[in-house]
C-alpha cells in the first residue's frame, strides 16, 4: 500500500512528496495549506483542506487505499484559538481532550489515526541526508564566546523543554534574549533582533518526543532572519534537526558568516 501525506504549510512537505512519488506511484495528498496546487505534480489524488478535518482525512487515507502516512508541514498556531467551530467533530473532540501543546496535539491526532489503523511514519527516513550531524557544519566556526552562549542556551532549554513550550532559545553574553513559545522560531528570532541585535540561537528537541512527527527544523528563512537580526551562530540538536535544502543552506550560512554547530548533548561543547 502507499504512503499518504498530510501536509501544512513550508518547504517540507513538498520535499517529502517529491520524494516519495520517485519511490512510489503518486501518492494522496491532504493539503492544509494556502497554496495547494504546490503539490499537485506529486499527488495521485490531491484535496485540499481550509481547516483541519481529521475525520474526513481518515475516510479519504482509506478510499485511497493507504494504510500509512506521513505528517509534515506547519500548522498556524492561531487556526486552535480562532477556527475551533469550523473543525469537525473529531477533531474537535481532539482539541477539547488535548491539552495544547504541540506534542500532545499531535500525539492525540497520532492515536486517531493508529486507532483506524493507519500508521504514522518517521518523514525523516524519507530525507535522511537532510539530519544535522555534530560538530563543525558550516565554513566558520564558533567562537569560544558563542560556544559559551549555545551551552547556556542548552542548559535554559534543558529546563524550558520538559514544560513543553518551545523548542529554541537565544542567547548574548551570557543572558537569556528570548525563547520561542507560540509564535515559531522565525518570529523568536525577529524578537531577539529587536532587543539585543547579537546572540546565537539554540534550537533542540524535547526528550522522549516521538521522532515520527515534530522534528525541530531549520532552513534558509532561518538564516534570512538571523542575519537581519544581528544573530551570528545557530547550534542544532545533531541526529534530532532537519535541515532543509541544506545545499542552499549551507552556501547561505557561508555568504552571512553564520556559524552552524551540531549540538551532541551528551557532550560538553
Amino acid at each position: 500500500m502507499s504512503i499518504s501525506l498530510i501536509a501544512g504549510e513550508g518547504i517540507l512537505p513538498v520535499e517529502i512528496a517529491r520524494r516519495l512519488n520517485k519511490i512510489q506511484p503518486p501518492s494522496l495528498i491532504l493539503a492544509l495549506r494556502d497554496d495547494p496546487e504546490t503539490l499537485r505534480p506529486y499527488a495521485g489524488r490531491l484535496v485540499h483542506m481550509n481547516t483541519p478535518n481529521l475525520g474526513r482525512g481518515i475516510r479519504e487515507i482509506k478510499a485511497f487505499g493507504s494504510d500509512k502516512v506521513i505528517m509534515a508541514g506547519r500548522i498556524p498556531k492561531k487556526i486552535i484559538y480562532c477556527l475551533p467551530l469550523l473543525f469537525d467533530k473529531l477533531s474537535r473532540s481532539i482539541l477539547r481532550n488535548s491539552l495544547r501543546d504541540d506534542h500532545s496535539l499531535l500525539g492525540a491526532i497520532v492515536k486517531a489515526l493508529e486507532d483506524e489503523s493507519i500508521n504514522v511514519i518517521p518523514y525523516w527516513q524519507i530525507l535522511p541526508e537532510f539530519i544535522a550531524s555534530s560538530g563543525k557544519l558550516s565554513e566558520r566556526s564558533p567562537t569560544q564566546k558563542e560556544l559559551d552562549d549555545v551551552a547556556y542556551g542548552r542548559e535554559i532549554l534543558r529546563v524550558t523543554l520538559p514544560c513543553s513550550f518551545g523548542q529554541a532559545v537565544c542567547v548574548a553574553g551570557g543572558a537569556v534574549v528570548a525563547v520561542e513559545a507560540m509564535e515559531g522560531t522565525d518570529k523568536m528570532i525577529q524578537r531577539a533582533g529587536e532587543l539585543s541585535g547579537r546572540g546565537v540561537v539554540v534550537k533542540m528537541m524535547k526528550e522522549g518526543q516521538d521522532m515520527r512527527y515534530d522534528l525541530p527544523t531549520v532552513g534558509t528563512r532561518t538564516l534570512e532572519n538571523m542575519h537581519r537580526s544581528g544573530l551570528t551562530c545557530l547550534a542544532v540538536e545533531a541526529g534530532k534537526t532537519l535541515i532543509l535544502e541544506p545545499e542552499k543552506f549551507f552556501v547561505l550560512a557561508d555568504r552571512y558568516k553564520i556559524a552552524v554547530w551540531g549540538i551532541n548533548d551528551a557532550e560538553e561543547i
